[in-house]
């Protein structure tokens, strides 16, 4: 390599230096452009890591870097024993016999390691550089201000990462993460009020059920849902097939009982058996009358009837007519549309520990960004399957006095609150419950 001014040599590293579009590109010209000012047989630039103290970011005539390499480990703890002067001059006889048995496999006699340290205090690396011959001493200054070029640039670079190991342990110091973690600590103990969300719907508080006064098949419905009837309008009727046909039979059954009676009778007069037979015959007549009386009663009772005035509620009509039901099955309701209330479905995960006369705020679908207020009456003790929450408790709750009641069946989500916790548990509890869990203790 031809002789040249120090000084020129020294520029033209800072201007390339300077030029570099990125901080790896910056730390690749510092090794590699280096043997401009100084004759050398490996440089090498190091940057701090949190885990190994320091790794291998760029190696002079190496395009790419293996972290994990052998060599990059053990310059890994070289500048970990050795990289707190400004300019540490090493050799194998002094450094730790760890160290020192493997330096002639990777390292030439003499290196110099410089800490790259800003104005400011900040680490941003180490370089580290081997020669053949010892360094003397104007080599030694050329070194120095060559690392300090290295140390402005790439302390540039570091300033304008938005999160950087040097930054944070200047903000975080002892003092600060004191401070941070007993305002934390008091914090954590803030009372807080438990809260559960859970799917609600709106649901009459008293409703009358319309039942199935016997086994039959429904024939019709005579008004559509969501209809305001009065006390004793028809509602539904069921199919009188059968019952026609029974009340006939019985019918002819309680002529035939009476025709029976009334020939014994006459012949009760000259004839001791026909005599002896009219109790059993009148007790038949008596037991098809009740039959005849049963079925009439039956008959007038297929038409089901509100019992009260109200608002009739039901599914859709088609997946009613034509099932078979069973004796008191209820096919509808009937609500007042005044006196709403909510059934609330806590999915059993969720259960926290709640009180009658508990808050509870009701949110909407269809209108998310008001709520009503209301207060817990009726708490389920007992987890139910339901379609909404899966395995739930169901509570009731009244809205409060006042409250603009929402149409019947509309839904949302309820905000029960509970009892007042630290916000350490409040944040925590699901957490540790699903730790608890999984770890199964």
């Amino acid at each position: 390599m031809e002789s040249q001014d120090p000084a020129q040599a020294l520029l033209r590293y800072e201007a390339e230096l300077v030029a570099a579009g990125s901080a790896a590109e910056a730390a690749f010209v510092a090794v590699n452009r280096l043997g401009s000012i100084l004759p050398f047989r490996l440089a090498v630039l190091l940057r701090p890591d949190p885990v190994r103290h320091a790794r291998v970011a760029a190696v002079s005539h190496l395009y790419e870097v293996d972290e994990n390499a052998p060599f990059a480990q053990w310059l890994g703890r070289l500048a970990r024993h050795a990289g707190n002067d400004e300019l540490a001059l090493l050799s194998a006889a002094g450094i730790p016999a760890e160290l020192a048995q493997d330096w002639a496999e990777w390292l030439p006699e003499h290196a110099a390691l410089c800490r790259l340290s800003t104005p400011a205090g900040a680490l941003v690396g180490w370089l580290l550089v081997a020669f053949e011959q010892p360094l003397p001493e104007p080599a030694q200054a050329l070194l120095r201000l060559a690392a300090r070029q290295v140390t402005l640039v790439l302390g540039a670079w570091q300033a304008r990462r938005w999160f950087g190991l040097g930054a944070l342990r200047r903000v975080f110091t002892r003092k600060v993460v004191l401070a941070a973690g007993l305002a934390l600590g008091l914090l954590m103990l803030v009372p807080v009020r438990l809260t559960s969300l859970s799917p609600a719907e709106v649901s009459p508080l008293a409703p009358a059920s319309v039942t199935a006064p016997t086994e039959g098949v429904l024939a019709r419905f005579h008004v559509p849902p969501n209809t305001v009837v009065r006390a004793g309008d028809l509602v539904a009727s069921m199919d009188d097939t059968v019952l026609r046909n029974r009340h006939a039979v019985s019918l002819k059954g309680l002529e035939i009982a009476r025709a029976e009676l009334a020939r014994a009778g006459s012949k009760a007069f000259g004839d001791d058996q026909s005599r002896a037979d009219l109790l059993t015959l009148k007790a038949r007549v008596d037991e098809k009358q009740a039959e005849v009386a049963y079925t009439e009663d039956l008959l007038g009772r297929i038409q089901l009837r509100a019992p009260r005035a109200g608002l009739v509620i039901y599914s859709h009509p088609d997946e009613w007519i034509g099932r078979t039901l069973v004796t008191g099955e209820r096919v509808a309701s009937v609500a007042d549309p005044a006196h709403a209330g909510l059934t609330i479905h806590v999915p059993a995960d969720d259960a926290i520990a709640w009180q009658r006369g508990a808050e509870v705020r009701f949110f909407q679908n269809v209108a998310p960004l008001q709520a009503l207020d209301a207060r817990v009456t009726e708490i389920g003790y007992e987890a139910e399957q339901t379609v909404d929450a899966g395995l739930a408790y169901v509570l009731r709750a009244e809205f409060a006095a006042g409250t603009e009641l929402p149409r019947l069946g509309m839904r949302g989500t309820a905000k029960v609150h509970g009892e007042s916790v630290p916000l350490g548990y409040y944040l925590l509890r699901r957490p540790l419950a699903s730790l608890r869990r999984l770890l199964g203790l």
